[in-house]
C-alpha cells in the first residue's frame, strides 16, 4: 500500500483509502457525515482530522504534535485490525465523537517510553477486545464508556490509570471499566458536601504488597488518586470474581479497606453483604481519603459484641453504676501486656479490661485476648466509645471471659456465637458466669445490689484469691506500697492494683482504706476466710 500525504483533503461522500495516512504540519483531513475512510496506519506530525463520518484503522496511530482529532468531531473512529494495534507518539490523539475498540487481539497505548497519555472527550465503546494502558494514563470525559464486559475493558497492567471527573452532586455514578487479568470495574460517586475533582484509578491483580493477611481477603486492589488532595466524600462500588477470593473470605460480611502505606495500616469500613452471583459487588460510603482500596471481611473490620459487666470496687450503690475516678490517670497503654495503645481515653471509661475468647470445646483454653475499656454503665467499649469490636477472629462460638487487674475474672456459662453481633451481660444474673463447684466460700460474682452482680474486688496481688490474713494476703500488698514502717501514709493519684476500691489513692489505715475493702470482701468477722476466682485454668 502506498502512503497518502495530506495537506488538505475533504471527503464529501462515501470514500475509502487503503493506505497509510501521513498528516504533515498544517494539514487537515475532513471526513463528512456519511463518509467512510479505511486506513492502515495514521501518522501525524502537526495536522488534524475533523471526523463527522467513520474512520476505520487497521494498523497503528502515531501522533507527535498536538491533538490529532479536531474538537468539533462527532464521528466514529474504530480500531478494527486483525493483529494487536497501538496508539503511540509523543502527543495525545485526543479523541472526540466515538472511539470504538473492535479488535479481539486488543489495542494498546504503546509500551515504549515514546508514548503519551491519551484523552477521550467523546464516548469510548467496546465492540470486541481490550484497551491496554501500559505506563500511560487515559482521561475519559463525562460520557460513560459503553459495551464493557468480561472480555472487553481497559487493562491497567502497569502504572497507567483511568482518570475521570467525579462531580460533587451525590447522584452521579462514574464508572471505571477497568481490569487486569480479569474485569474488576469500580464506580465512584461524590457527595454534595465534597469537592468535584479528577480521580485516577487502576486495579492490580493482588492485594497491596505491604498487607500481611493471606486469608479473608479478595486478591485485588484499586489504587485511587485525586488531582487535589482532600475534599472527597466518596461512595465506591467494587466488582470481583469468585476465583479472586482467598481462603475463608466471607462475602456475606465483606468490607472495604483504605490504605495510604501499601497495606501496612488499613482503615476498614463496616460489614455488609456482597450482592450478585459471580461477579460480586459491594459498596462503601464516607471515604474521605484516597489511596489503595481493598475488599476484606469481618476478620479485619471486626466482630462486635454488646458486652457488659460491673467492677465491685468502683460500683456506686447510690448512682447504680460505677465511679470513674481513675479516668484522668488511666494509662494510654493497657496494663495487661497486650500492647494496646490509644490516642486518648474515653471520658466515661472506668478502667482497662481484658477480654478473652476461649475455645468452645475447652473453656480453659484462651484463643484470643483483647484490651478494651469498661465505662460507668458497665459497657465494654472501644477507644471511640462504641461497642467492643474484635479483629483477627474467625466467626463462631466461644466462651467469653472478662479479666481485671485487681478483680476476679469471670467466664460465661455458655458459648456465645460472635457471628451475629451478640449481647452478653454479666450484670443481671449470677448464672451467666461459670460456677466452680469446688469453691464453697463465694460465688463467681459479688451481688452489689439485689440482683445486680459485679466482679469481686480485693485481689490486690492478682493471684486469683482475696485473703486478709495468711501467706500471700492482699492486705500486705497494700501495706508494702504505703510503707511497712509508715502505715498511715497515703499514695495519692496512683494507678495501682493495690487501689482495690478504685478511688485513685492507696490507703492502708483510716477512712476509705483499701485494707478495709479487702476485709469487707472476706467478712469482718471471718478475716481468715479466703475467697477464690471461679476461672477454669
Amino acid at each position: 500500500m502506498k502512503k497518502v500525504f495530506l495537506i488538505a483533503f475533504l471527503f464529501g461522500s462515501a470514500f475509502s483509502v487503503y493506505s497509510q495516512l501521513v498528516l504533515s504540519s498544517g494539514s487537515q483531513l475532513v471526513v463528512n457525515s456519511g463518509s467512510v475512510v479505511v486506513a492502515n496506519d495514521i501518522t501525524c506530525s502537526g495536522g488534524t482530522i475533523k471526523n463527522d463520518g467513520e474512520i476505520t484503522i487497521l494498523g497503528d496511530v502515531t501522533n507527535n504534535s498536538g491533538a490529532l482529532m479536531d474538537a468539533t468531531s462527532t464521528g466514529t473512529v474504530t480500531f478494527e485490525g486483525t493483529s494487536a494495534q497501538e496508539i503511540t507518539g509523543t502527543a495525545s490523539s485526543t479523541f472526540y465523537g466515538t472511539l470504538d475498540i473492535n479488535n479481539a487481539t486488543g489495542v494498546a497505548i504503546t509500551n515504549t517510553t515514546t508514548g503519551a497519555d491519551q484523552i477521550i472527550n467523546g464516548t469510548l465503546n467496546f465492540t470486541s477486545g481490550k484497551l491496554t494502558l501500559n505506563g500511560f494514563n487515559l482521561m475519559i470525559g463525562a460520557s460513560d464508556p459503553t459495551g464493557a464486559s468480561t472480555t472487553s475493558f481497559i487493562v491497567t497492567n502497569s502504572t497507567g490509570s483511568v482518570k475521570r471527573s467525579v462531580p460533587a452532586d451525590g447522584s452521579t455514578n462514574v464508572i471505571y471499566p477497568i481490569g487486569n487479568s480479569a474485569y474488576n470495574p469500580i464506580t465512584l460517586q461524590n457527595s454534595v458536601s465534597a469537592t468535584t475533582d479528577n480521580y485516577s484509578v487502576r486495579v492490580a491483580d493482588s492485594k497491596p504488597a505491604g498487607f500481611s493477611g493471606t486469608t479473608h481477603i479478595v486478591d485485588r486492589s484499586w489504587v485511587v488518586g485525586e488531582d487535589v488532595a482532600d475534599g472527597s466524600d466518596l461512595t465506591t462500588t467494587y466488582q470481583w470474581n469468585v476465583g479472586e477470593e482467598l481462603t475463608n473470605f466471607d462475602r456475606s460480611a465483606s468490607t472495604i479497606g483504605v490504605t495510604s502505606d501499601n497495606g501496612t495500616t488499613v482503615s476498614w469500613g463496616s460489614n455488609t453483604s456482597a450482592t450478585g452471583s459471580n461477579p460480586y459487588t459491594n459498596s462503601s460510603s464516607g471515604i474521605t481519603s484516597t489511596g489503595t482500596l481493598m475488599v476484606g471481611d469481618y476478620f479485619y473490620s471486626g466482630l462486635v459484641i454488646d458486652l457488659q459487666a460491673f467492677l465491685a470496687g468502683a460500683y456506686n450503690t447510690t448512682n447504680h453504676n460505677m465511679d470513674n475516678t481513675l479516668n484522668s490517670i488511666l494509662p494510654l497503654t493497657d496494663p495487661y501486656g497486650l500492647t494496646t495503645t490509644v490516642a486518648s481515653v474515653p471520658v466515661t471509661a472506668v478502667d482497662w479490661i481484658k477480654i478473652e475468647l476461649r475455645d468452645a470445646g475447652n473453656h480453659a483454653t484462651v484463643l484470643h485476648s483483647f484490651a478494651r475499656f469498661i465505662d460507668q454503665n458497665g459497657q465494654i467499649i472501644n477507644e471511640d466509645g462504641t461497642d467492643c469490636k474484635m479483629t483477627g477472629v474467625a466467626a463462631g462460638s466461644y466462651y467469653v471471659a472478662i479479666q481485671h487487674r485487681n478483680h476476679f475474672g469471670v467466664v460465661s456459662t455458655s458459648t456465645v456465637n460472635l457471628a451475629g453481633s451478640p449481647t452478653l451481660t454479666f450484670v443481671g444474673a449470677q448464672a451467666t458466669a461459670w460456677q466452680d463447684g469446688t469453691i464453697i466460700t463465694n460465688a463467681a460474682m459479688k451481688e452489689v445490689e439485689t440482683n445486680v452482680f459485679a466482679l469481686w474486688d480485693g485481689d490486690a496481688n492478682g493471684d486469683g484469691e482475696v485473703a486478709y490474713n495468711g501467706a500471700g494476703n492482699d492486705r500486705s500488698a497494700v501495706l508494702t506500697e504505703v510503707g511497712v514502717g509508715t502505715p498511715g501514709n497515703t499514695v495519692l493519684d496512683s494507678y495501682s492494683a493495690n487501689d482495690v476500691n478504685m478511688d485513685g489513692d492507696v490507703i492502708y489505715n483510716g477512712a476509705g482504706s483499701d485494707r478495709s475493702s479487702i476485709l469487707s470482701v472476706v467478712g469482718v468477722s471471718t478475716p481468715g476466710v479466703v475467697f477464690s476466682a471461679h476461672m477454669p485454668e
